[in-house]
């Protein structure tokens, strides 16, 4: 393969759907695979290809996974109907990973994909939905280095910032850990907002201070970006479940990293554990931060 022409993309959620919309501004010819009928109608509006089987997809030069867990990837990828069995014989496909998921995971992908034909790159994402919106995602890719390489411009499609991090799981490593920290941040930050309002200062009033202090986070640097990350995040109480369990599963796959690595977790559980435990009733917490004072 010269080049990557036609991208398709196995999920189209919150981050992929923005990510895809980059991408066909890009210059790309899409194909949209999601189970969601509404998600499908909106791409279709737009003149997009849409379908609701994986085996559609089989023919594109690269395939994005942007799925929710390792049951639904498994099952698209390798089920019946699913990737594997579809690709046409000579086709050799780019599989970019960009869900995030263990390296143990991208192990037991890795060798069918490999006999349908597939190269397989691991290349998880940060910078949130205004990122994926934005196209100025951060992108983490593990992976052959000429594969890599093959991917970069659909890559720079949807981020500003690409890292080659080294051999297939890398970039998942390094993208677990992020969200260990990054999910720690998040929860921290919606309760420093909540107990500086109650004092009567502001986001706006102590970001700036922040932004030139140690307290310093990716939710601060900015105060309108801030809350328009929680306002992606959390637009309504109703759709704080959503983000929830992403981050409570970000930190379960950070506790398997350490367990692997035979690392007892020291902060990491007990941030876990307060994420499992008191994650569900932080959704009006959640919800305020993303409202600046004056929207009520």
């Amino acid at each position: 393969m010269k080049s990557i022409k036609t991208v398709a993309f196995i999920g189209a959620g919150n981050m992929g759907a923005p990510m895809a919309r980059c991408v066909r501004r890009g210059g790309f010819d899409l194909i949209i695979c999601d189970r969601s009928a509404a998600v499908r109608e909106s791409f279709a509006r737009e003149g997009v290809a849409t379908t609701s089987e994986v085996k559609d997809c089989a023919g594109a030069d690269a395939i994005i996974v942007l799925l929710a867990n390792d049951a639904q990837i498994t099952d698209a990828l390798l089920g019946d109907g699913g990737l594997v069995h579809a690709i046409p014989s000579g086709h050799q496909p780019i599989v970019c990973m960009m869900s995030t998921t263990l390296p143990a995971t991208l192990r037991t992908l890795e060798a069918p994909l490999a006999v349908a034909g597939a190269h397989l790159l691991d290349a998880p994402v940060s910078g949130g939905v205004v990122g994926a919106q934005e196209g100025t995602l951060t992108i983490m890719v593990g992976g052959a280095v000429s594969d890599a390489e093959l991917a970069r411009p659909l890559m720079q499609a949807m981020g500003s910032r690409i890292f080659h991090c080294g051999a297939l799981g890398s970039a998942q490593v390094a993208k677990i850990i992020n969200n260990m920290v990054c999910v720690a941040n998040i929860y921290l930050t919606a309760e420093a907002i909540e107990l500086a309002q109650a004092h009567g200062v502001s986001l706006e009033s102590f970001a700036p201070i922040l932004d030139v202090s140690t307290g310093r986070n990716f939710l601060t640097a900015n105060a309108a970006l801030g809350r328009a990350q929680f306002r992606a995040w959390s637009p309504t109480e109703d759709a704080y479940p959503d983000i929830h369990r992403i981050v409570a599963k970000d930190l379960h796959l950070a506790l398997a990293l350490s367990e692997q690595a035979g690392i007892a977790p020291g902060l990491l559980k007990p941030v876990s554990s307060y994420v499992d435990n008191h994650g569900p009733n932080e959704a009006t917490r959640w919800t305020s931060a993303g409202r600046t004072p004056q929207s009520g």
